[in-house]
């Protein structure tokens, strides 16, 4: 390890948070505009997902909870949705005194984020999507995010597939996709690899995060109409109700 990864290694803090009736662990580092990490829920998932994106605190604060359910956080008998966990991150949000933040999401942790855009829009700044999922209830309720949003997807990705990334782009209309190109086949690697972009990824991520977060107004725009067949059912569904 670097001396820079170290130093960065060593400023990380860890705490408990009291949110409501659960304790959340969150590790923050850094100072500046802040950034909320979110991770995903598969493999035994922690704040530690992000750990490969602590360089970010040169310039931004990092605060990056474990999930509830997940992690050293509160471990209740049923683990809360993704409705409940946005709830719990603006909880979060303002026991620490963060007005507004920045949201990056992996897969369903991009899911969480995009509601507490939804439910919370005053406290979002930004977003930064990574191979999310979402809930078709969502997807009409994306008209309203007007919050700059990049969403980064890879070409092969056969977990969430890009298509879904062609349907947040198309939602969100502040919104800008990244396609990364097709991760190389590796028999050392399962067919998940190409969904595990903070791995597999992440140098590419962290310049994509680093230039958006530069400029994100100006990084997004309103994303032109897709072609019909590249819509999704219920998007078309949506246009011809309208």
């Amino acid at each position: 390890m670097s001396a820079g990864k170290q130093g960065v290694a060593r400023a990380v803090e860890e705490r408990m948070v009291d949110v409501g009736e659960y304790k959340v662990n969150v590790a923050s580092a850094g100072t500046g505009p802040a950034i909320v990490m979110l991770h995903g829920e598969e493999k035994r998932p922690s704040w530690k997902d992000w750990e490969g994106f602590l360089s970010l605190a040169d310039s931004y604060r990092l605060i990056i909870p474990d999930m509830v359910g997940y992690g050293k956080s509160s471990h209740p008998i049923e683990t809360p949705d993704y409705r409940a966990q946005a709830r719990i991150v603006h909880e979060l949000l303002e026991v620490m005194k963060v007005e507004k933040a920045t949201l990056a999401g992996y897969s369903w942790g991009g899911q969480v984020a995009l509601e507490v855009a939804i439910d919370w829009p005053e406290s979002v700044d930004s977003l930064m999507l990574v191979a999310s999922t979402y809930d078709k209830p969502q997807l009409p309720k994306l008209s309203k995010v007007r919050r700059p949003t990049l969403v980064v997807w890879a070409e092969d990705d056969l977990v969430t597939q890009l298509k879904a990334g062609y349907l947040l782009r198309d939602a969100i209309r502040t919104s800008k996709l990244e396609v990364l190109a097709p991760v190389a086949k590796d028999p050392r690697y399962d067919f998940t690899i190409a969904h595990r972009l903070l791995t597999s990824r992440r140098d590419e991520l962290l310049k994509l995060f680093r230039a958006f977060l530069a400029s994100p107004a100006s990084a997004t725009a309103e994303p032109p109409e897709l072609e019909p067949e590249l819509r999704g059912m219920a998007m078309k569904q949506d246009a011809e109700k309208s």
